[in-house]
């Protein structure tokens, strides 16, 4: 295993899918993590859990699409550990609709989610990195690939590859920017968003069929991507974007 003893991980999105698998996987590696979520119900029993293996993970609840809440947020962090070495924009929300038709709302609300929110917190947090770390972005296999009904989510998880390249030009050498661009995962966040879906089932195994291994996705080997991403070991990789989808876009 990786280690990252003594490093100050943040992870926005922390509280669930992979957001949560890579909280686990840098607070087993020694790292001190700070979760960040906008779920209230579930950090206090999380965090103790943690806490009851030994682990350090501390959780903020964060709307990470505000300025103000991520501003509060870097000083919260600053204060409590006088920097950051790694950053994991991980927040993310599906949206399926055609154009026409499609409601202005929520397309602006995708954007702020899957692509601002990564530049509040790269904006804030890199100025805490001291000219050295790491920060990986989570965008998607959508973003790569154009789908029909999927223009919000494809769209803003395309523009967060383009962040990712040019955060990488703006902060290297020191600090690393790479995204990581999953195919279809097993978390809540599909099956949520499809719950009541009269095709559910029929979309979920067309994905599956799409895939080379046959099967969704779990988001602990998504976690492990991010682990090596962070890590030494992937040193010499800067403004890239690893696909990990099971071969969904082949």
């Amino acid at each position: 295993m990786t280690r990252f003893e003594d490093k100050v991980v943040v992870i926005t999105g922390g509280l669930g899918g992979i957001g949560l698998e890579a909280c686990e996987r840098f607070a087993a590696g020694g790292a001190r993590v700070v979760a960040v979520d906008r779920r209230r119900d579930a950090g206090g029993r999380i965090a103790q859990g943690f806490r009851d293996r030994g682990l350090d993970l501390r959780c903020r609840v964060a709307d990470v699409t505000s300025a103000v809440q991520v501003a509060t947020l870097g000083q919260y962090v600053r204060s409590a550990y006088g920097r950051a070495d790694i950053l994991v924009n991980n927040a993310g929300m599906l949206s399926f609709s055609p154009i026409v038709g499609a409601d202005a709302n929520e397309w602006d609300r995708v954007q702020k989610v899957n692509c601002k929110s990564a530049f509040l917190m790269i904006r804030t947090f890199a100025p805490l990195m001291a000219g050295k770390g790491a920060i990986i972005n989570i965008s998607s296999s959508a973003g790569l690939k154009p789908t029909a009904n999927t223009a919000a989510y494809s769209i803003a998880k395309a523009g967060l590859l383009m962040l990712t390249q040019i955060a990488a030009m703006e902060l290297g050498p020191g600090i690393r920017v790479n995204a990581i661009a999953p195919g279809p995962l097993d978390t809540d966040m599909p099956h949520n968003y499809l719950k009541g879906h009269p095709h559910k089932d029929q979309i979920m195994e067309h994905m599956i069929e799409r895939t080379i291994v046959k099967r969704l996705g779990r988001p602990g080997e998504i976690a492990e991507v991010v682990a090596f991403l962070a890590s030494d070991a992937a040193s010499y990789i800067n403004g890239a974007t690893i696909t990990a989808d099971g071969g969904f876009m082949s």
